[in-house]
């Protein structure tokens, strides 16, 4: 029994180790468990490793994310990054295809079976791997793409099947395109205060939105001028247009500005127009003259025998700014109503009668700063000469007034006049010299300047026709204006004349009465008015004591008749 036992044990152990021999196909001497025989054998054995596809542990993913909400713009690159294992521990390469087609190729790089986006280089196991695709203009917006990981090996080279990502990040990529750009224009010439708009012919054919910018100066970042901006609009669906509104004080001339049209992403229109100049003008407007004044609105009273200022002012407003250069000149001219402007607009029609043109003005200071003021005060200053008509009651021109125009001209040569809206009289002036004193001579008792032989001149120094009135004290004396001693010589043997030549008898007798004379001195038109004389004598009554008598004549300049100027 036990050897039956035994022998049943002993098969149970040759059955275990003929399972594990089974199970492990490897080399091992064979001892006989029947005999318990110490000898060994040689069993060969052999295998085929075949080669496997690399395989995604990681991605694959788009890096930046290109997506409908963060495209990648034209001429920008998308990198494609993945990590792959590969169980045979070779290189592998990561291939992004825009068709779920790939080859691999023995030893070296696989291919795609449509457009290949990219390819890697090849690849450590287990490391990242990236290649990249730079978009181009004649892509889709929107572009498939299938990654694979491919091994190059040398007899065998497998893909695995394609991956296309996930979330914003994987596959399509998206590419935005440039919108288009065409026609820029505006409407100027415009005058200050007015608006100047630009208008454009501009798409997206992404269907984006797009925005007009339109710059001072060249370029712009981010979808912003990079200087300062004329206007800009908001995203619109196509043809963006927008004005700048003109400040009311705005120096006239051409103004430069770069017109450029950007998508909802800020990618440029690569067309021709981007960028280019479309400048506006501002016009030239001319001045306008107001708050005119002639000698602060009173009367003028003019200086005898010489010239009185008289001032002028104005306030000139130019659009263009009243500032630099702007307002090139402004001009006073001051005349007679009766003449009027037109009268006396040039300088050849001068007449210091009545027309005194072209009379230089100036800036008040503080009045103008800058060019962003519109505004200046204005005075100029003109001598009227002595003899300038009058135009009060009782002379010739009393229906008249004097009155001013000031033009203001700009450096375009526009020019505006005003005239002041109220005249001022101007006053006559009554006025003379006469020669100092007259001296009858030596005569005797009975004895008389016969025909009368004193003269005196008058000479006129207003702006009137002259007449006078004559008088003179009762005697003239030896102790002359006490007269208390001696014979005292009567007035009214004094006479007068207005001819030469005169006889004593004839002449009028002097009073002492003021007793007006019709002299009819004519009204100075030049700087040399014309004279007028009257003869004097005396008769020596008989009786009268010699000696060297003295006495006083009054001479009153009053006004002519104006007929008679």
């Amino acid at each position: 029994m036990r050897n039956k036992q035994q022998s049943k044990n002993g098969s149970r152990i040759y059955i275990y180790i003929g399972i594990c021999l089974i199970l492990l196909s490897i080399s091992f001497s064979i001892f006989s468990l029947e005999a318990f025989q110490a000898y060994a054998d040689t069993v060969t054995t052999s295998v085929t490793v075949g080669n496997s596809a690399p395989s995604f542990t990681a991605g694959p993913l788009e890096n930046p994310t290109s997506s409908i909400t963060t495209p990648t713009n034209v001429g920008s690159s998308i990198t494609f990054q993945a990590t792959a294992s590969d169980s045979n521990s070779e290189n592998y390469y990561l291939l992004i295809c825009s068709s779920n087609s790939a080859t691999p190729t023995n030893g070296g790089a696989p291919t795609c079976g449509a457009t290949t986006w990219c390819t890697s280089t090849a690849t450590t196991s287990g490391s990242q791997a990236s290649c990249s695709y730079t978009t181009q203009l004649a892509d889709t917006t929107s572009n498939d793409w299938y990654a694979f990981v491919c091994d190059g090996n040398s007899s065998a080279a497998s893909c695995s099947t394609a991956q296309q990502g996930s979330g914003d990040s994987g596959s399509p990529f998206v590419v935005n395109h440039s919108p288009s750009f065409s026609s820029p224009f505006n409407n100027s010439p415009q005058n200050p205060g007015s608006t100047v708009t630009w208008t454009t012919t501009a798409s997206d054919s992404d269907s984006n939105t797009v925005k007009l910018l339109v710059c001072k100066t060249p370029g712009i970042t981010d979808g912003t001028c990079d200087g300062d901006t004329w206007c800009s609009t908001s995203l619109v669906a196509s043809n963006p247009t927008c004005g700048y509104s003109i400040p009311s004080v705005y120096p006239d001339g051409i103004y430069d500005a770069y017109v450029y049209v950007v998508d909802q992403y800020n990618l440029g229109s690569a067309d021709a127009t981007q960028g280019s100049n479309v400048s506006f003008t501002v016009n030239n407007v001319a001045p306008v003259v107001s708050a005119v004044t002639i000698n602060g609105g009173s009367a003028i009273d003019l200086t005898e025998s010489s010239t009185k200022a008289v001032t002028l002012t104005a306030t000139v407003t130019d659009n263009n700014s009243c500032y630099g250069g702007e307002i090139s000149s402004v001009l006073g001219y001051v005349y007679r109503s009766g003449v009027g402007y037109t009268g006396c607009d040039t300088s050849g029609e001068a007449d210091n009668n009545y027309c005194y043109p072209e009379i230089s003005c100036s800036v008040v200071g503080g009045t103008c700063t800058d060019n962003t003021d519109g505004s200046a005060n204005y005075t100029c200053t003109v001598d009227l000469q002595y003899y300038a008509d009058p135009t009060d009651t009782n002379t010739q021109y009393p229906d008249d007034n004097w009155l001013d125009t000031i033009k203001a001209i700009d450096d375009d040569t526009a020019s505006s006049i005003t005239q002041v809206s109220s005249g001022v009289e101007l006053n006559s002036l009554t006025a003379f010299d006469v020669t100092g004193s007259i001296n009858f001579g030596s005569l005797g008792a009975d004895e008389s300047n016969d025909p009368l032989d004193k003269i005196i001149t008058t000479t006129p120094t207003g702006n009137v026709g002259l007449d006078q009135e004559h008088s003179g004290s009762a005697n003239m004396c030896t102790d002359y204006p006490t007269c208390a001693v001696g014979t005292p010589i009567a007035v009214s043997y004094q006479k007068y004349a207005l001819t030469s030549l005169t006889s004593y008898p004839s002449a009028t007798v002097l009073s002492t009465a003021p007793t007006e004379v019709e002299l009819n001195v004519l009204k100075p038109t030049t700087g040399s008015p014309t004279t007028k004389n009257t003869w004097w004598g005396i008769l020596i009554p008989s009786g009268t004591i010699s000696g060297a008598y003295s006495g006083a004549n009054t001479v009153t300049a009053v006004k002519g008749e104006s007929a008679d100027w």
